[in-house]
């Protein structure tokens, strides 16, 4: 114990021994030579710093300790003094870089700090006899910018470089709170217009495209109501902000908006709502609600209530005092929940592509945000000295392209997302619209049944009461003649009666048959052409073959299996009996031939002609004793068709459906 003691000492001296080296005199600081022509200078790997602990170090302190190695060289492409919290911790920095002006002619050039809130800025210019040539005034983000040097966001300090001489360059940083980075760029003075206008036409396009974007989000959530889109003009609002922020311009254009909040809360604002937002449209975009990891949704709501934490953080000042303790806890509790979103964002994604919940917009959104948060993660391990300060990290003039990508990206993916969306729209207008049609449709069939069955029911009707019905009539009329003489007087004349009676048979028989045919038409819903000609040769050669010798020939062509509606078999039907009957009463013909033609598309013809005594009818109204003739005429139009007859080596009668 005693021997490590002692080594204490020692190991401490040896420590300080390299941290001595490193300093670096003004002698060895490198000088940069300004250039002829380019119109911009980098001053990487040039520049060396000093801390001022003491917080009272002047411009003279600072070059009296110019050749004691007090200054340190800064290894980082970009300076970067880490994270102050407070008032008791901000320290002032010293940053020197070294000039050399190779001319005979003086240089004009402007230092340019392009970052924002910074408490206290001023530049020195001197000479290599330690005379100091130029100082500027103390300027800092509570200087409105009509007040600076320079009218601009940034911050701008000229300076002159003499012919033909070196000149060391001295810039005096405090920051109370935040990132300490100091990105210092030189431009040559006549350049200054030109690359103004470029930086306003530059954050001018991508804020207008921000807008735009906004703009189409609005129609998208104006068109649908999906909650998604809304959610994603947060997220464009929030990313407008961080850029207004970041880049100045609410420091030029909003100067009084700046103390909304206290200290320089108002600049931690949008970045806080930009995370929070992208929170927000994620539950949506990404939603677990209705999955087996539905945990993740209330995780997430848990962390947005804690944005309300953030909020009170940023305002507690406005109630209470803070004290060193106070204010350390509630920076602290920020930096927590400041960062707090981006974790549930990642693990939204990674279950999404695990568990293939909505893996292709998980690939999607991760593949949109990943150039933004990068940036955004390499500048906190930049600003906790774990990766060097590049100047990407730096400069938001690099986040605007990896923003827009970012926005690109997922408006594709909204768009497709809202094609989609239309189209099932459509889809479910369309299927609806059918079967709306197909109901309707549906109705229109049943509407045509029923009045189908009415009008085949009066069809039934007449056809019972004009054929079925007349017989019977007979019937029962000479049976109620022959019962009436029967009660009168005694039956004398029994061949007579005998005679009416077979008379009174026949009719009975007849109507049997009527009834019989109108049983088997009306029995099946639909005939084929065949079962009809089978049918109607039955009818012929048990009905007609057998009366007065008259030869009857059935002849079918066309269609066999065509099928013929119930209602087309029994008026053809009735036609052909209604003009064999004619035939038999009235041709005194030896020959009939019936021809039935059928053609594939449902056009029928039916023929009827005999080699009797003939009958001719040129088309005029029939006279009310031709009954049976007015009968098929009626039939051939319920058919649909024409009815003609005519006479020509016989008579012949055509119906054309």
């Amino acid at each position: 114990m005693i021997r490590f003691r002692h080594l204490i000492l020692p190991l401490m001296i040896a420590c300080q021994i390299p941290l001595r080296l490193s300093g670096q005199p003004l002698s060895r600081q490198p000088v940069v030579v300004l250039p002829v022509v380019d119109d911009k200078l980098s001053l990487r790997g040039t520049i060396a710093s000093l801390q001022d602990s003491s917080h009272s170090k002047t411009i003279a302190d600072v070059i009296q300790l110019a050749n004691t190695g007090a200054f340190q060289p800064i290894t980082s492409p970009v300076p970067n003094f880490g994270i102050i919290t407070g008032l008791k911790t901000a320290t002032p920095h010293w940053l020197r870089f070294r000039l050399k002006n190779t001319l005979n002619v003086p240089q004009d050039w402007l230092a340019e700090i392009d970052f924002w809130c910074f408490d206290e800025l001023q530049l020195f210019v001197v000479d290599t006899h330690n005379r100091v040539l130029s100082t500027s005034p103390t300027i800092g983000w509570k200087t409105p910018a009509r007040q600076r040097i320079k009218n601009n966001r940034h911050f701008w300090f000229p300076f002159t470089v003499p012919a033909g001489q070196v000149v060391t360059a001295y810039l005096r940083v405090v920051k109370h709170r935040g990132t300490q980075i100091v990105p210092v760029e030189l431009i040559r003075a006549s350049a200054y217009d030109s690359v103004v206008q470029e930086s306003y036409l530059f954050w001018g396009g991508v804020l207008f495209t921000l807008t735009f974007m906004a703009v189409m989000s609005l129609i998208f959530f104006l068109t649908t109501f999906d909650q998604i889109y809304s959610r994603y003009i947060f997220c464009l609002l929030g990313l407008v902000g961080f850029f207004v922020i970041n880049d100045g311009f609410l420091n030029q254009f909003g100067f009084a908006a700046q103390f909304w909040m206290p200290r320089q809360n108002v600049y931690f604002l949008f970045p806080l709502v930009l995370f929070y937002s992208q929170l927000t449209f994620v539950r949506r975009f990404l939603s677990l609600w209705r999955t087996p990891s539905h945990r993740w949704h209330r995780i997430s709501t848990v962390v947005l209530w804690s944005g309300i934490l953030c909020l009170v953080a940023l305002t507690a000042e406005w109630f209470t005092p803070f004290t060193p303790t106070l204010e350390l806890v509630l920076v602290r509790l920020f930096s927590a929940l400041y960062w707090l979103p981006l974790p549930v964002i990642v693990g939204y994604i990674c279950i999404s592509i695990i568990r293939r919940y909505h893996a292709q917009e998980a690939w999607l959104y991760l593949i949109a945000i990943l150039p933004f948060y990068t940036l955004n993660l390499a500048l906190v391990f930049a600003n906790f000295g774990l990766l060097p300060t590049y100047e990407p990290v730096s400069c938001f003039a690099y986040y605007a392209p990896a923003a827009l990508f970012e926005v690109l990206v997922l408006m594709v993916g909204l768009a497709y997302r809202y094609k989609v969306a239309r189209d099932q729209t459509e889809k479910l207008i369309k299927e609806r619209t059918i079967q709306q049609q197909r109901t309707f449709e549906a109705e229109v069939h049943t509407l045509a049944l029923q009045n189908n069955l009415l009008v085949e029911k009066e069809r039934i009707a007449r056809d019972l009461h004009d054929n079925v019905g007349a017989h019977l009539a007979f019937v029962v009329t000479n049976l109620t003649h022959i019962s009436a003489q029967a009660e009168k007087k005694p039956i004398t004349d029994g061949q007579r009666l005998a005679s009416q009676l077979r008379t009174i048979v026949t009719h009975t028989r007849e109507a049997v048959k009527l009834l019989r045919e109108t049983i088997w038409a009306i029995n099946q819903e639909s005939f084929t052409v065949e079962e009809f000609a089978e049918r109607l040769n039955q009818y012929i050669n048990r009905y007609v073959h057998e009366t007065d010798g008259l030869h009857v020939d059935v002849q079918v062509s066309g269609s066999q299996s065509y099928k013929l509606s119930s209602s087309q078999v029994l008026n053809l039907f009735r036609i052909v009996q209604e003009a064999l009957n004619n035939v038999l009463k009235h041709a005194q013909a030896s020959q009939a031939t019936v021809q039935l033609f059928v053609e594939d598309d449902g056009h029928i013809n039916l023929r009827i002609h005999d080699n009797g005594q003939g009958f001719s009818w040129t088309g005029e109204a029939l006279a009310p004793h031709h009954y049976g003739l007015r009968n098929m005429e009626t039939r051939a139009q319920e058919l649909g068709g024409t009815f003609r007859i005519f006479a020509e080596e016989g008579t012949t009668v055509e119906v054309a459906v």
